[in-house]
């Protein structure tokens, strides 16, 4: 029996016994596994919001798969609201591995509202992600994997300052000692902080008092009530409001300000709130 002969016969061998395990590998294929493993913000404001969704596939076998197809939707208090894409058209899961994939979604609050019938008075919603993913399998061919994941999306809104009136204290010849009194209203469905809040209090268009008021915190949903003493001197106060400290007629008082709003959710950055308001002071 000649070497080459030998030589062949081993080939044979090796090529055979190598394609039963191949065999054997696709034989003993498992379905892998996918989930939505979390959805994070990945923008915020007032107008619109993307959603970055994770996705993890898990391949158990001994052979890389290839995900195909992902066909997942944005469910908005079970309206569907848009489709989550994949941007690439094939995704690698290694052997034995998991692959994580991050895939945003944007959209407005103005579609919301239009899917939903209106968002007015609500701070938050309730969302899904749903569908399924498809991955390649040899011999197996394609297989759909089910995925589903529910949360709540926070809808931000400013806070709210509201101007009840002012109470005169007391006068005198030298001016007027006056408490104004605020309401300040958190509607979200998260914490946040006013800072640099400042006011200027007008009437008879004349400026009788400004000032800044130290950082408000506010809870979720909550509202707290502010009052703020304040001085104005005779010569601020001006005809009118002169005679309505002396038992005159009642005139118009007008507060304006401003205030640097930060929300506990990082995320969103707001620009700063203005705010103004009038209320008729009587004798």
């Amino acid at each position: 029996m000649s070497s080459v002969f030998v030589r062949s016969i081993w080939v044979f061998w090796i090529i055979a016994l190598s394609g039963c395990a191949s065999v054997q590998n696709l034989v003993e294929m498992q379905k892998p596994d996918a989930r939505v493993s979390g959805v994070s913000l990945g923008s915020l404001s007032l107008n619109d919001v993307t959603l970055l969704v994770d996705v993890d596939i898990t391949n158990p076998n001994m052979i890389e798969l290839k995900a195909a197809d992902f066909d997942l939707a944005l469910f908005i208090d079970g309206q569907r609201l848009a489709a989550i894409q994949q941007p690439e058209a094939s995704i690698a899961v290694p052997a034995n591995g998991m692959q994580t994939l991050q895939l945003p979604v944007s959209f407005t609050f103005k579609e919301v509202a239009a899917a939903v019938g209106g968002i007015k008075g609500k701070n938050a919603l309730d969302y899904s992600v749903d569908g399924k993913i498809k991955v390649d399998l040899p011999i197996l061919g394609r297989v759909n994997m089910p995925v589903s994941y529910t949360d709540v999306l926070p809808v931000p809104q400013l806070p709210v300052i509201r101007f009840n009136g002012v109470k005169l204290d007391a006068i005198d010849w030298s001016g007027a000692q006056m408490t104004l009194d605020l309401d300040v209203t958190n509607p979200n469905s998260f914490g946040l902080d006013l800072n640099a809040l400042t006011y200027q209090l007008q009437a008879d268009g004349r400026e009788l008092s400004q000032g800044a008021l130290s950082q408000v915190n506010l809870e979720s949903g909550q509202k707290q009530s502010i009052k703020v003493p304040v001085s104005v001197s005779l010569t601020s106060m001006g005809i009118s409001l002169f005679r309505l400290l002396s038992g005159g007629e009642a005139i118009d008082v007008n507060l304006n300000g401003a205030a640097d709003v930060i929300p506990s959710l990082g995320i969103w950055n707001p620009e700063p709130l203005t705010f103004e308001a009038r209320q008729t002071l009587n004798p």
